[in-house]
């Protein structure tokens, strides 16, 4: 029977709300909430439909608004100007269009999902609560019918209805609006939510309502309506633009002219409803028209400005084309029942002040106000002092046109926080989102010491790892030890007794291709000419040829040229020995060898031709002409026969210094394939490519006749080689277990002064990420803090350019950090082989800079609306409730944007870099005898307890004791 009972009064509890909901409270307030609407339909194609019992119906779209706050883009703000015109002209006479903007204070709330990593979970803990404002946009189109006693249906004009909608949704779509129609459960919500005044997620109940001239109560709640205008004295000013100018940081910032209606302070829900009826242009212009007569035909100063004004309005709508509205604007503002409204009225009528509007004071039909605010019942407004006319620009200005930043919908997430300190996610790499902005992700990242860099890579690159990508960094100030050790990864650091230690040259036969070949012939090039020497074409030609030769008789032998191969080594050297020919000796060499070769002619003439074998001649029958020795050539012995002795002398000659030139050439061929073959490679490292290079390149200069220092190469090779003070760096072999790593830091800040190992090691570095990168089917990330400045060379560009071009092809991407301004400025490869191939910027506080910034604004391709931005960095008055956060301004292709960076205490510790706070923790760690997890977790808890603030005092309070505090709850801060 209690069952029956209480589900007896839940369903009478019920019928009660929806009865509310949709016929109000009672006498002559339920009459009022009564005589809206007639019902709410849905259409065949899923549109609800408000009928309401004036006749009039109506359909309500849910849109984003297109212009994000603080987006600096002026032009955006006149696009929305000229996008709604297009709307109103699209709709066209006898429409309205009531636009709400809803913002609604809500709290941060975590989505439901997979369990997190600890330091991702106590990110989003700490943002738990967080309160924010959240902005809805409706938009509301209604047609008016003709007022009769009866209503009758019009078939032409519903289908012209459905038509203009359908044109209406279009027109925003192809503008970029993410809009939909509300269908009839969605609209029906959104009455009851706009009767209850309640946006917020969850349920929503009806109360009792209770209006006075001030305001309307409503249980624990209660609200005030405020006219934006009075018609009896309009105050507007002479000039409104879509936005206003703010002032940030000593830049003009503009943000949108009605932006103070988004942060009234102690509201927790306002709507700000924005009313546009078209009338007919004509007739409005005929009223105009008059209007201007009646005051020209009273002359005094009054009504001569009056004409004046008319007169301007009429050239504007005929030279322009505008369109004349009426339109109504009003505020809904929602407060607590024990709210002062007097605190909320001064800062609006403030606000408005400063823009040139002075608010209503005449507002006293509040329930007439807000019931007229219902979607669709726009036309119940006063025509008589509740509508205003207009220009539709002037009108279009009054808008409000931001919506908030909302997190993007990307495989990979990282966070962020918005202007407001609300938690959105961003595709960092700008190329794996649902909207792509990049073809590649490389990335650049600037900032002067102190501005937050390591802090923001190391929440990008934890978030990264969380995400399933192999990570590799290359650091030179300790700046991700804790993250490193948190996640287990390797952390290497180059030291005298164990150096970092490699052998690039020990490779696969399928390792072996044009990248490889390119990386080592860099980093000889690198040893022997050093970061910023400049290499010649013939020397890196040479040091190529050798590299090929090299692997090629490890992993193919040399048994001899082939017949091509002695061809082509013919050829080249025949072209060695023109070159080479004095022409005035071989002319006077000539002339001697043609005048013995008549003088031997002669002899031949004696001779029987039946005595021809005789002892001048051979067995063979050949002639058995005297050795002759030609200037600059080998001895040979020339051969004749006696048909050739018919020739003139100039023939035997020609023929018998090819037969000379060929037999030296030959011999040549057979001299350095014999040195070839000596050479044998029977293991890869360092040290046999010295032995093969030593034996071989003096033989490639002595081939090709050209010059090479190979004094100097020996010299600056061999420290690296058997017995030199290097031997180890580049022949030991490499950590296998490293490719398995996914997570490594080399920390190489104890060489980087040194000029040679600090460029070769960072290269060797990029080599170990690039094999990463190649083989492994995951998402790889290389960056480079300020060691890229050592390999930043000529000699290094073409390398860097490569790896930066090449990674996007493997799922993989290359970031570099830097402080240093003229790093960019200064360096040409800096912008050739680094910016111009990294489609993500990012920059942090840029104040630094200010003065000289055209220097980075013309080398970045930053546009004036991104500097506008860059320059409101950490200066917008939103810190207020917050702790310490810097922020930083981040773009994709062209799509840039200002982040915060804001983390968990335990995040914090995890990334800091002071040593105070890093010797704090490390001592939580060894008393507690646990993982860094377990330190992390005890060191923040007494951290919160004790009530300090800022991050140093409280480490030198554990300093101070010594020990693990183990506060109790509640202790407090002493």
């Amino acid at each position: 029977m209690a069952l029956y009972v209480i589900l007896f009064i839940g369903a009478l509890c019920i019928g009660m709300a929806i009865s509310v909901s949709v016929f109000g409270t009672g006498g002559k307030r339920k009459k009022m909430f009564n005589e809206i609407y007639f019902s709410i339909e849905e259409t065949k194609e899923g549109i609800g439909i408000f009928y309401t019992k004036s006749g009039d119906y109506s359909a309500t779209l849910q849109i984003e608004n297109p212009v994000e706050q603080y987006c600096a883009n002026v032009d955006a703000y006149y696009s929305y100007s000229n996008l709604f015109n297009a709307i109103i002209q699209v709709l066209g006479e006898g429409y309205a269009l009531h636009k709400q903007d809803v913002f609604c204070m809500q709290k941060f709330e975590q989505a439901a999902g997979k369990p997190r990593e600890y330091l991702s979970d106590s990110y989003f803990n700490y943002f738990e609560g967080r309160p924010y404002t959240e902005i809805r946009t409706y938009v509301t189109i209604t047609q008016e019918v003709k007022k009769g006693r009866f209503n009758q249906y019009d078939a032409k004009k519903w289908n012209e209805f459905q038509i203009r909608l359908r044109k209406v949704l279009d027109l925003l779509k192809d503008n970029g609006v993410q809009a939909s129609f509300l269908n009839k459960k969605e609209a029906m919500e959104f009455v009851d939510r706009y009767f209850a005044v309640n946006f917020g997620r969850g349920r929503y109940s009806m109360t009792n309502y209770k209006a006075d001239e001030d305001c309307i109560y409503m249980g624990d709640r209660k609200f005030k309506m405020f006219s934006l205008v009075d018609v009896d004295s309009v105050s507007l000013p002479q000039l409104v633009r879509p936005y206003t100018d703010i002032s940030v940081n000593n830049t003009r910032m503009p943000v949108d002219f009605m932006s103070h209606v988004s942060s009234i302070p102690q509201s927790e829900t306002v709507v700000y409803n924005q009313i546009i009826y078209i009338p007919g242009q004509k007739r409005e212009l005929a009223v105009l028209d008059k209007k201007k007569n009646r005051h020209a035909s009273m002359p005094d100063a009054s009504n001569q400005i009056a004409v004046e004004d008319i007169k301007q309005v009429q050239d504007v709508i005929a030279r322009e084309n505008k369109m004349l509205v009426y339109t109504h604007f009003n505020l809904l503002v929602c407060c607590d029942a024990s709210t002062d409204m007097q605190k909320p009225t001064n800062h609006l009528e403030n606000a408005f002040a400063k823009v040139g509007i002075h608010l209503s004071r005449r507002a006293y039909n509040q329930m007439e106000l807000f019931v007229n605010s219902f979607p669709g019942n726009c036309f119940r407004m006063n025509p008589e002092y509740d509508r205003f006319l207009t220009i539709a620009d002037a009108a279009m200005c009054l808008m409000f046109k931001e919506r908030a930043k909302r997190s993007e919908d990307s495989a990979l997430e990282i966070y962020y926080t918005d202007r407001q300190g609300v938690p959105v996610a961003i595709d960092f790499s700008g190329k794996e989102g649902k909207v792509k902005m990049t073809d590649n992700s490389n990335f650049f990242c600037l900032g002067p010491s102190g501005s937050g860099k390591s802090f923001h890579m190391n929440s990008v690159v934890r978030q990264l790892y969380e995400q399933d990508t192999d990570i590799v960094m290359v650091d030179t100030g300790n700046s991700y030890e804790g993250l490193c050790e948190y996640l287990g990864g390797k952390y290497i650091s180059y030291t005298e007794e164990r150096p970092i230690t490699m052998n690039p040259f020990h490779i696969k036969r399928e390792e072996l291709n044009v990248e490889k070949m390119g990386f080592l012939k860099n980093m000889i090039l690198l040893i022997w000419k050093g970061a910023n020497g400049d290499a010649s074409k013939e020397e890196e030609k040479i040091v190529n040829m050798v590299l090929t030769e090299y692997y090629n008789v490890y992993f193919n032998g040399f048994s001899g040229f082939n017949e091509e191969e002695r061809q082509d080594m013919q050829r080249s050297l025949q072209i060695d020995m023109r070159n080479r020919t004095d022409e005035d000796g071989e002319e006077r060499r000539k002339q001697q060898r043609m005048k013995e070769i008549g003088q031997m002619k002669k002899r031949l003439e004696h001779i029987d031709p039946v005595k021809m074998k005789s002892a001048d001649m051979g067995e063979d029958g050949y002639i058995e002409l005297p050795e002759v020795a030609l200037q600059g050539l080998v001895s040979t012995e020339s051969e004749l026969t006696l048909e050739d002795m018919q020739l003139s002398e100039e023939e035997i000659y020609k023929k018998e210094k090819a037969w000379l030139d060929f037999s030296i050439i030959h011999d040549q061929i057979e001299t350095i394939e014999r040195r070839r073959l000596e050479l044998k490679v029977t293991s890869l490292s360092f040290n046999t490519f010295y032995e093969y290079a030593m034996q071989r390149v003096p033989d490639i200069c002595k081939e090709n006749n050209i010059l090479f220092d190979f004094s100097s190469f020996r010299f600056m090779l061999k420290d690296f080689y058997r017995g030199g003070i290097f031997e180890k760096t580049l022949n030991e072999e490499f950590d296998g277990t490293l490719f398995d790593e996914t997570f490594i830091v080399f920390e190489i800040d104890s060489i980087k002064d040194h000029k040679l190992l600090f460029p070769l090691v960072t290269l060797i570095i990029m080599d170990v990420f690039q094999q990463k990168m190649r083989i492994k089917k995951k998402r790889k990330t290389l960056i480079i803090e300020e060691a890229w400045k050592a390999i930043a060379s000529p000699l290094m560009a073409e390398y860097i350019q490569y790896l930066f071009k090449t990674a996007r092809k493997f799922w993989a991407n290359v970031g570099v950090v830097t402080q240093e301004i003229q790093d960019i400025v200064d360096s040409p490869i800096v912008k050739q082989a680094i910016i111009n191939n990294s489609d993500v910027i990012v920059l942090l506080d840029q104040s630094k800079f200010k003065e000289r910034y055209d220097e980075i604004k013309a080398i970045l391709g930053l546009t004036d609306v991104e500097v506008k931005k860059i320059f409101t960095i950490n200066r917008l008055e939103n810190k207020e409730g917050r702790s310490f956060f810097r922020e930083v301004y981040i773009r994709r292709g062209t799509v840039g944007d200002v982040f915060g960076v804001e983390e968990s205490r335990e995040c914090y510790m995890t990334y800091t870099t002071e040593r105070a706070e890093k010797d704090a923790l490390k001592l939580y760690k060894h008393e507690l005898g646990g993982s860094i997890q377990d330190a992390l977790e005890a060191y923040c808890r007494d951290w919160e307890r004790s009530g300090i603030e800022k991050a140093l005092e409280f480490a030198q309070l554990v300093h101070k004791n010594g020990k693990v505090l183990n506060l109790p709850v509640g202790q407090g801060r002493k």
